[in-house]
């Protein structure tokens, strides 16, 4: 029996299931040299095996990789004595490697008993010490050494134009002489498509998060993982938030009801109602098209909306999007094919919060 363990960003967050292979093995492979002491107790009795690879004068990657697999080959070789071996892998791009490889070599016979035990993934570890950054992501390895400047590339590009946020790992190039070559693509792609996005930057325990414009290289090492937010991606009580489905039960006011009679009937204002007696309400101001929201409450802080807090109030003083003209004209296309009546606005509101993502990706720079 051979086991693939993967103990993830930080041994304390060890599965059960890895735990258990680990501890009932008799040869245990610590692929990257993860610290075990944790795990002494379990492991006095076992054959422990390294897999730190000294670097060879000239840096032959096949030098390496040869030494690598060999190890591997030798758990192969060793499961087939009926002995129990367990591969401990980290995070970085190694889990993906090691299952690959460890595959790859397992076929070779017929009969290799297999089982990978999946841990906390770098993504999920990095989205946890941030908040909730995450919605649809791609995930990037940054130095794949058999891809293409030409394919990685297209990914990052194909991401951003899509809105995935991005997670970034295998920052620095291990092989090449430049190690910072692929980073350096990386900002340029990034800077050149929007360099005010989010993005939370982690390093072991500690992260941070700013704009990308202002990532600081210097905190940038072959460990660090970055999340690279989407347009719907804010910050929310220094958590790093991606919009996603909250969603809170509608609640209208009198006069919201009667503004979408209004609506409904073509007599609202279309551009600014000069003759409102509290013209401007909001600091910047180009239609007055929706003077009460159909979306409320959003609760989505990516506008400028907020909680009144303790209060249980959804707040939309600092949100001036739905105030914009073209907000506006993406939202009347959507909305009459929506709106019917005003108590749609109640009974479709998902339909509704539908198209406000939809206006969101249209119309936010």
């Amino acid at each position: 029996m051979i086991n693939l363990v993967y103990i993830g960003s930080d041994i304390g967050d060890i599965t059960v299931n890895a735990f258990n292979a680990i501890t009932e093995s008799d040869i245990v492979l610590n692929y990257d040299n993860i610290d075990l002491s944790i795990l002494d107790e379990y492991l006095k009795d076992k054959e422990i095996i390294s897999n730190v690879v000294e670097d060879s004068e000239d840096g032959d990657i096949y030098s390496k990789l040869e030494e690598s697999y060999s190890k591997i080959e030798y758990c192969v070789y060793k499961s087939r004595e009926d002995k129990t071996v367990t591969i401990v892998s980290s995070n970085n791009p190694n889990i993906y490697t090691v299952a690959n490889v460890l595959i790859q070599i397992s076929s070779k016979h017929n009969d290799i008993e297999l089982r990978v035990y999946p841990g906390v993934s770098p993504v999920d570890y990095s989205a946890s010490l941030l908040g909730a950054p995450l919605n649809d992501y791609a995930a990037i390895d940054l130095n794949s050494i058999i891809v293409s400047q030409e394919e990685l590339e297209g990914k990052i590009k194909s991401a951003l134009e899509n809105d995935f946020v991005l997670f970034i790992h295998n920052l620095k190039g291990i092989y090449g002489e430049d190690e910072n070559h692929n980073f350096n693509l990386l900002k340029k792609i990034v800077n050149d498509f929007n360099n005010e996005l989010l993005v939370g930057i982690v390093n072991g325990e500690s992260h941070e998060i700013c704009r990308f414009k202002d990532i600081n290289d210097e905190k940038i090492n072959e460990k660090t993982t970055l999340i690279i937010g989407n347009r719907l991606t804010h910050i929310l009580d220094d958590f790093m938030v991606t919009s996603s489905d909250y969603i809170v039960k509608p609640k209208f006011i009198e006069q919201n009801m009667d503004f979408f009679k209004r609506y409904l009937k073509g007599e609202t204002p279309r551009g600014l109602d000069m003759d409102c007696d509290y013209l401007p309400c909001h600091k910047e101001l180009e239609a007055c098209d929706f003077c009460y929201c159909p979306f409320y409450p959003c609760a989505d802080g990516v506008t400028g909306g907020e909680w009144i807090k303790e209060k249980n109030v959804w707040s939309c003083q600092f949100c001036d999007w739905i105030h914009l003209e073209e907000p506006c004209l993406a939202v009347r296309e959507g909305l009459d094919e929506i709106l019917e009546e005003t108590e749609d606005l109640k009974t479709k509101h998902i339909e509704l919060l539908k198209l406000r993502r939809q206006s969101l990706l249209k119309t936010l720079k």
